[in-house]
């Protein structure tokens, strides 16, 4: 059985039970082969745009004898990808800004599919794209793995276009996560805002509004790990 991290291991947690997926950016190709060999997944399409990587999945898959579930193929996101039958997309491992672009060149076809996504970076962006373009939010499971933290984004397209204020830009629905790992996620995020606010409040020419909206954030992450404490003890 393939072995995967706390963050793949979230990820295919989320996978709709006896569904047909596409791996985006798939690397190694591990999780579609997990997925597959814990029957979470009846056929895989392990993508990337690298053909170095995509030669590491392919080995994987050979390996593991999944050539009859498991399809890969050098890709540029979705572009050009089958989407008919497919119940899941998983984009993870790449910056959030590039996630956004990458669905926003499917939008029409993504309607009914679980879509799966991990930022590395640009998380805010994400939740922000996901929300002005139609994305419902459904939840957010958060995972530490190799001494990181990470969210990962459950989401649909409803066609139905909500306001995104800056601090759920910033949180997304990882405070209703109940494990220690979304604490250490948003300690993570308290931590960058905290350095952030320092940062802009020591410049030679502070910015009010900038000022301003990271003390928000700030106070606005503080409640909720206050309130998480609380509802621990």
């Amino acid at each position: 059985m393939q072995h995967l991290d706390k963050r793949l291991s979230v990820i295919a947690s989320l996978f709709t039970p006896g569904g047909r997926g596409i791996d985006v950016g798939t690397d190694h190709g591990y999780l579609p082969v997990a997925l597959v060999q814990s029957g979470a997944a009846l056929s895989m399409l392990a993508t990337d745009v690298r053909p170095g990587p995509l030669d590491s999945a392919r080995r994987c898959v050979r390996e593991n004898g999944l050539e009859g579930q498991i399809e890969t193929r050098l890709a540029d996101g979705l572009d050009g990808l089958p989407l008919a039958g497919i119940t899941d997309i998983i984009i993870a491992g790449m910056g959030g800004q590039l996630i956004a672009e990458i669905l926003s060149r499917r939008v029409s076809e993504l309607g009914g599919v679980n879509l799966l996504l991990q930022p590395m970076t640009q998380a805010p962006y994400l939740r922000q794209w996901l929300c002005e373009n139609g994305f419902a939010i459904r939840q957010e499971r958060c995972a530490v793995a190799a001494g990181k933290a990470y969210a990962v984004i459950q989401a649909a397209f409803t066609g139905e276009k909500i306001p995104c204020p800056p601090l759920y830009a910033l949180v997304g629905r990882s405070s209703e996560d109940e494990g220690e790992d979304a604490c250490t996620y948003l300690e993570t995020l308290l931590g960058r805002e905290e350095k952030r606010l320092r940062g802009l409040s020591a410049s030679a020419s502070p910015n009010p509004s900038e000022i301003a909206e990271a003390e928000t954030l700030t106070a606005g992450l503080r409640e909720i790990l206050a309130a998480r404490k609380q509802k621990g003890e």
